[in-house]
């Protein structure tokens, strides 16, 4: 059954009424991805009695994890604090933590000191992990065997299990409960029988602690090509695993990251965000670009005599500084993207900053040739036609470091590349860009005594 608009109806009608088997005989047969999106259209009252029928049917769970976390937190903080325990309660670890870590910390306090005691420590662990950790991103409840086993009793503990929980790889841990190796399942299954788990098991496994940035377990996942990795406390208790399914959430929240970064937004300013919010975010890039601005346009003003004697200078003075942003941005991303993706590990930063200022060099030497004979085609000036060639040698050549080497600095001083570069190298290209051109204008003038 599909959410179309005459269900939704129905299930507002219903959310009115007393009755409550109809509705949730509805709920039961749609989707929890058609579920979780009726949630932001309901009023408190509605929310309130939509969220009592899904943890009376055991799809409140499976539905709320997919709604955004700026609804999901709107959507927790209007539901009684009854049905927050109950949520709490039919969640596992990590999905328990994740609608915890949308409260305050006295909300949090107050709810698990109702959750049973051996749960109850186990999401403060979880909740103890940095936010953006593999920790938080982790799944609890990960299929392994005690290394102690033979195959065949391995295949029968499989078999039994393989029906609960889903299996990506097979684990092997000792009493301890620490990380001793892993089996595949080819391995397991044409082994003899009497064989012993140790003998055939890998010991060298690819790991993260839960401390450890989310995106270093992208970086490894993608790297040996894994569908998932343990995570591992420092003495080996094996902790959880972080899934393929994880690893794309990662990335996709690193593109969306560095798109917003691009344009000097936050990545929680969504289609959905209240506008006060988004006002309220965006407005101090705004004041920041425009702070920068006015230093460019300062700089065009030192040379306000050059551009009275040569009024051609306006309307040309623009194609420096938008040929340079497009250089500097071109390396920015390539140099951000490098970053990200662990492009680093193949090429030293020094060898990516020369090449990217070569091929710059390169497009400034070209594309100012070319401009320089469109404008004297254009114009008829050769000092103009001269002057603006130089100045976008110049220009690219600089504009080209600039967008190599401020991703790497601010990387290097523990900052986000994405977050500040595009900024920086925008001030950077158009200060220098009106600079070169119009300083090379002024010397001309001078040169020729004008």
């Amino acid at each position: 059954m599909k959410l179309n608009a005459a269900n939704a109806a129905i299930i507002r009608r219903l959310l009115v009424g007393r009755n409550n088997r109809p509705l949730r005989s509805i709920l039961k047969k749609l989707s929890s991805h058609d579920l979780a999106s009726l949630v932001n259209t309901l009023n408190k009252r509605e929310l309130r009695l939509f969220i009592e029928a899904l943890l009376v049917i055991k799809k409140a769970v499976e539905t709320l994890i997919i709604v955004p976390e700026q609804q999901l937190e709107d959507a927790l903080r209007k539901i009684e604090a009854e049905q927050q325990l109950r949520l709490i309660d039919q969640s596992d670890f990590d999905d328990a933590a994740y609608f915890l870590s949308l409260l305050t910390v006295g909300e949090q306090n107050e709810l698990l000191a109702k959750v049973e005691k051996d749960k109850a420590e186990k999401i403060r662990q979880y909740l103890s992990h940095p936010e953006g950790s593999a920790g938080r991103m982790m799944h609890a409840r990960v299929f392994h065997l005690p290394v102690e086993l033979n195959a065949k009793e391995a295949l029968s503990f499989l078999r039994e299990k393989a029906q609960t929980m889903s299996i990506y790889y097979i684990y092997c841990v000792n009493e301890h409960h620490q990380l001793s190796g892993i089996i595949s399942l080819r391995q397991l299954a044409t082994a003899p029988e009497d064989k012993p788990l140790t003998e055939i098991l890998k010991e060298d496994i690819v790991t993260v602690f839960p401390e450890e940035p989310a995106e270093r377990a992208a970086e490894l996942v993608s790297h040996y090509d894994l569908i998932a990795i343990p995570v591992i406390s420092h003495d080996r208790e094996l902790l959880g695993i972080v899934t393929v399914d994880d690893i794309l959430d990662i990335i996709q929240e690193q593109a969306t990251a560095d798109i917003y970064a691009q344009a000097g937004l936050q990545e929680d300013d969504r289609v959905f965000t209240p506008a006060k919010e988004s006002i309220k975010k965006r407005i101090p890039w705004m004041f920041i670009n425009l702070l920068l601005a006015a230093v460019a346009s300062s700089v065009v003003s030192l040379f306000e005599n050059t551009m009275s004697h040569l009024i051609i200078l306006a309307s040309l003075k623009n194609i420096v500084a938008g040929m340079g942003g497009n250089t500097a941005i071109q390396s920015l991303t390539v140099v951000t993207r490098g970053l990200a993706t662990g492009d680093f590990s193949f090429i030293s930063h020094t060898k990516a900053i020369i090449k990217e200022v070569s091929v710059g060099f390169v497009i400034g030497i070209l594309t100012g040739i070319g401009a320089g004979l469109l404008t004297y085609v254009w114009k008829g000036n050769l000092m103009v036609s001269i002057v603006i060639c130089i100045s976008m040698i110049i220009n690219s050549l600089l504009a080209a470091i600039a967008g190599a080497t401020v991703p790497l600095m601010l990387k290097k001083m523990g900052w986000d590349p994405a977050a500040g570069s595009g900024v920086l190298v925008t001030m950077f290209t158009d200060i220098v860009s009106f600079f070169s051109f119009l300083g090379i204008a002024t010397i001309g003038l001078k040169m020729f005594g004008v």
